[in-house]
């Protein structure tokens, strides 16, 4: 019997996700883990395969894909897409978040490594309060170079008691 000497699958950073398999047929597993949706893409090495993007599932999930919003991948059209699993038995949800969070940070990818943009509503709010800090600022930065200045001026010098004796007066 021949037993591989590495294990097989796809790395993203230092985790081993299982081999990808076809997100059409794929059926979700009934442990805990991560999952990534993965696209042909020649230009990734060394494995062809470029991430969409990263979620993450509890036990007896029903259906990850489609509780992580990405349910309308498995519609039609999409038969180059494919799906591979982190297992992370005994792991909790806040440890699955954090490392899923962690591989969007490392990989962005496409379905979610954009931030969503802001209205102009949204970015006039933002320069307003910027504008309004940068004047404290100011005025905190012109209030200390005011008192160091203090420092720096030449203090003044107490009036000495005359050596010698006194001249008495009447």
């Amino acid at each position: 019997m021949h037993l591989p000497l590495a294990a097989t699958g796809i790395r993203f950073n230092d985790c081993l996700f299982t081999e990808p398999a076809r997100l059409a047929d794929w059926i979700p597993p009934r442990f805990t883990g991560l999952f990534a949706i993965l696209a042909c893409d020649p230009g990734w090495a060394p494995r062809s395969f470029q991430a969409l993007c990263f979620g993450e599932f509890g036990n007896n999930t029903a259906d990850p894909v489609e509780r992580n919003g990405y349910g309308w991948l498995r519609g039609a059209g999409t038969k180059g897409l494919f799906v591979c699993v982190l297992p992370m038995p005994f792991s909790t949800s806040a440890q699955r978040v954090a490392l899923r969070n962690e591989l969007i940070a490392a990989y962005n990818p496409v379905l979610q490594g954009r931030a969503k943009a802001a209205s102009p509503a949204e970015l006039a709010q933002r320069i307003d309060q910027l504008e309004k800090r940068y004047q404290e600022h100011s005025a905190q930065v012109l209030m200390l170079l005011g008192n160091i200045h203090k420092h720096f001026e030449p203090q003044p010098v107490p009036l000495r008691r005359r050596i010698g004796f006194l001249p008495e007066t009447a």
